[in-house]
């Protein structure tokens, strides 16, 4: 089988299973729905490519192949590994404002039964925690241009393309039109779905769930059928980010931001608005 065209590396809660259910929908593209997890799971990188080009089975010779994995823009240990497989495969990546990626992922981990914290004691320790889970750092998966920089020393800036999430929910067209251009697709094909997005739902009782994965872990029927039950009934979301506390993550991106537009010369004027 040849190797992938491109990957969606990330990031986490900024809108990946969306871009990749829209590429779904032109015939001439190929990317499973399903996480592949293989340059950043060490034991499914063991496996080989073979076991990873099997994920793509289902494509056929005349599309396009990809995948998304957005954890592959948070490991450090990813980059060099897409490298050695495909110097020049084109990489995706979608940015959410960083205050909200940050708090969405914050409850995304609540919801799973893997935090147990008020958001503000999360970040208040998340230096200290992050040293023993990096995905602790909800913070730190936000600082977007530490890892694109990460990147550019495998790979030239060209074959990247850079969009923005919140563009993206206003214009979905022109989005996919300028993504289908980078990926050399004809636009003409192209489909839009009017999704329903993935909105999380806090369950009763996180401490609870929390538990029950810590003692028989996620991968059990028992902790996805407690999970399934935990969260029946519940009206989807979570509590707003307050304007206090937005602002104190707005300062806190600041400088990072900045250095994300120079390099990329994306207009992130549309996250100040908030």
């Amino acid at each position: 089988m040849r190797k992938l065209d491109f990957i969606i590396v990330g990031a986490m809660k900024a809108g990946t299973n969306s871009l990749a259910l829209q590429l779904n929908s032109n015939p001439q593209v190929c990317i499973p729905l399903k996480e592949a997890h293989f340059f950043d799971n060490d034991g499914n990188f063991s496996k080989g490519i073979e076991w990873y080009e099997n994920f793509f089975k289902d494509c056929s010779s005349d599309q396009i192949i990809g995948e998304k994995t957005p954890t592959y823009s948070y490991s450090e240990k990813v980059p060099k590994r897409i490298f050695d497989y495909n110097s020049e495969v084109k990489l995706v990546w979608i940015f959410r404002n960083p205050a909200d990626r940050t708090y969405s992922n914050y409850w995304h981990a609540v919801k799973l039964g893997s935090e147990k914290f008020s958001f503000e004691k999360a970040v208040k320790l998340e230096s200290k925690r992050i040293e023993e889970d990096i995905f602790k750092g909800y913070l730190k998966r936000s600082i977007y241009i530490e890892q694109v920089e990460r990147y550019l020393k495998f790979f030239d800036i060209r074959n990247i393309h850079f969009l923005l999430f919140e563009e993206f929910v206003k214009n979905p067209t022109e989005s996919m039109r300028k993504l289908f251009e980078f990926l050399n697709v004809p636009f003409n094909n192209f489909q839009y779905i009017d999704e329903i997005r993935n909105i999380t739902v806090i369950p009763r009782i996180p401490r609870l769930l929390k538990k029950t994965r810590e003692i028989i872990g996620e991968k059990s029927l028992i902790y996805r059928g407690f999970r399934f039950i935990a969260k029946r009934g519940i009206k989807p979301g979570y509590a707003k980010l307050s304007p206090e506390l937005r602002a104190e993550l707005n300062e806190h991106f600041k400088e990072h931001n900045e250095k994300l537009k120079d390099l990329t010369d994306l207009n992130i004027s549309i996250w100040e608005k908030k």
